[in-house]
């Protein structure tokens, strides 16, 4: 597995697990980017997270 792939499965696995741990009312973005980034650089962390999910998603459906 290329490093692309391997790096947009990461990204999209701590997104699950971010989506996870916000229904227990903790978002792990929020902890690690803390205050100091903002909340675009938030949406853009997001952004990236999706589109790796939505990359995950197509690569299963082409197998």
């Amino acid at each position: 597995m290329g490093w692309l792939k391997t790096t947009a499965l990461v990204l999209a696995n701590i997104g699950a697990i971010n989506w996870g741990l916000a229904t227990l009312g903790w978002n792990a973005v929020d902890k690690l980017i803390g205050s100091w980034a903002g909340a675009i650089t938030a949406s853009v962390i997001y952004y990236i997270v999706a589109l790796c999910g939505i990359w995950g998603i197509v690569e299963l459906v082409k197998k």
